[in-house]
């Protein structure tokens, strides 16, 4: 994928701006993720692969946080 002014924004700008976008628009997290869901069929294989690896990056980091928080309690 081509890098873009987003590549340029920190990882709290970044959340902030992706949180702030889906409240703009009002969606509630079921119409969050069937507007994911829909735009799916309008990536290439290659853009695919490329959302596979970010969401799996993404599920590890989770299973992680949710780790250190069980062990800080």
């Amino acid at each position: 994928m081509s890098s873009s002014w987003i590549d340029c924004l920190s990882q709290k700008e970044r959340e902030d701006l992706y949180i702030n976008f889906w409240k703009y628009k009002n969606m509630s997290h079921d119409e969050i993720c069937k507007a994911i869901i829909g735009g799916l069929h309008f990536l290439t294989t290659t853009d695919l692969v490329g959302l596979h690896s970010e969401i799996s990056r993404v599920q590890i980091e989770h299973s992680h946080e949710n780790e250190i928080e069980k062990e800080n309690g």
